[in-house]
């Protein structure tokens, strides 16, 4: 091939893996011999093809083919680009985040290396730093098609949900078909209390996908905050045509039924909805639990707040929003105290989220595995008092705290664990 061909190749690849065809993004790829090609297009093949490979889940693949590049071009942009989206996907968020800012230290720039800086600042939860990545990516000329919405999210982890309704309103002006960021900008509405505008998005995200069962519930839990329990046993009845099986259905059916004051059925909904959920489904066991265990400690139920904790821990599903409730039923309220976030090391056990450094698996047998613990508590003692005691009711063994990673004043608040890093590095012999 001539350089232009060669360069309408690439475009091609491009486009391929920006429209999320990424398998075809390969095999259009695979139509070079990146060895035979000059330094520039080298580069470019490699990164490109690196970053299908990651977004298959092949990241070993990627990061093989992208170590001796980066070998022979330590100052290339690009390949620290392609090598910090491998390492995000593998969950090596500290390794992405080194590997990006050293891109965009190379080229200032390059927007797709700014906004994937955010992106992986937004997965470390660091949303003042993702949100100004994701202006400075949006001011250069990025892709507004997927900043947009990530830029929506990060404002509403920031409590700045007006501010997030007005970006969302922003990308639907130029995307109107799209039926998801209708539900989500109706969820920021519910969540300020909005409900007709709320109810106006459901029937915007309704023409468009009318058989949407995220739709239909999202839909239904809104009405019931309105205290409209018609249009949530409207939403009910659709949501149960479309999955009469599903979790999703019973936690609806739950939520109606305590704004029906009928506390028993609603309890016994939860129930079902638990049984209901597909254990390899993350998202939906992590909401169903949440909304469980919200349910429960508001009615006061301590026993199966405690039984729920540790379901979601066996589960690696202790999130910000059940423990917060699990804290409100069973922690003490303190005037002054501290959130902290720590590194905890255990032995190895079947049933962790297992990560590593996107260079494949550890030398030799994994013996312990290193975990993120955030608690709220008064001092430094307290809080390591309470992560082991924790984690040791848990079933964990042999645990200790390796450091301390984070801390911040809070005031108001019950004390106990905030929250559980679903992930856990995996450590071998060699690492200890």
């Amino acid at each position: 091939m001539d350089h232009e061909e060669i360069e309408a190749l690439f475009d091609e690849a491009n486009r391929l893996l920006e429209t999320g065809r990424v398998a075809e993004c390969l095999r259009c790829l695979m139509r070079l011999d990146g060895k035979l090609l000059e330094d520039d297009d080298r580069i470019e093949h490699g990164a490109l093809k690196a970053w299908a490979l990651a977004e298959l889940g092949r990241g070993r693949e990627a990061w093989e083919l992208l170590e001796p590049l980066i070998d022979e071009f330590p100052q290339s942009a690009r390949l620290l680009t392609a090598l910090g989206v491998v390492l995000s996907n593998a969950g090596d968020l500290e390794g992405a985040c080194e590997a990006l800012e050293r891109a965009v230290e190379l080229d200032e720039e390059d927007e797709v290396a700014v906004a994937n800086l955010g992106l992986v600042y937004e997965k470390l939860r660091e949303y003042e730093e993702a949100l100004e990545l994701y202006d400075r990516a949006l001011e250069m000329g990025a892709e507004i098609d997927w900043l947009l919405p990530r830029k929506a999210a990060v404002q509403a982890e920031l409590g700045r949900g007006a501010d997030a309704r007005a970006t969302l309103r922003r990308y639907l002006s130029l995307a109107p078909d799209d039926a998801e960021q209708w539900i989500a900008l109706a969820v920021l509405h519910s969540d300020d209390g909005q409900f007709e505008d709320a109810f106006r998005c459901y029937r915007a995200a309704e023409q468009i996908a009318p058989d949407s069962a995220r739709l239909r519930l999202n839909w239904g839990v809104t009405a019931v905050r309105a205290h409209r329990a018609d249009v949530a046993q409207q939403q009910l009845a659709y949501l149960a045509r479309l999955e009469p099986d599903s979790s999703r259905t019973a936690l609806l059916e739950a939520f109606v039924a305590e704004e029906l004051e009928q506390l028993e059925t609603a309890a016994r909904k939860y129930a079902d909805a638990l049984a209901r959920v597909r254990r390899d489904d993350y998202g939906d066991l992590a909401y169903a639990l949440e909304m469980s265990m919200d349910f429960f400690a508001r009615h006061g139920q301590v026993g199966t707040c405690e039984q729920l904790m540790e379901q979601a821990y066996r589960a690696n599903a202790c999130t910000v929003e059940l423990c917060e409730a699990f804290r409100e039923a069973t922690g003490e309220v303190a005037d002054k105290a501290n959130w902290y976030s720590l590194m905890l090391e255990g032995d190895y056990r079947p049933g962790l989220v297992e990560v590593t450094n996107g260079r494949g698996a550890p030398s030799g047998p994994a013996t312990r595995f290193l975990r993120n613990y955030q608690v709220i508590a008064r001092d430094h003692d307290e809080a390591m008092d309470m992560v082991l005691r924790f984690a040791e009711r848990m079933g964990e063994s042999n645990v200790l705290v390796r450091e301390f990673v984070g801390e911040e004043a809070v005031t108001d608040a019950h004390l106990g664990v905030y929250e559980v890093e679903r992930e856990s590095a995996i450590l071998a012999d060699s690492s200890r």
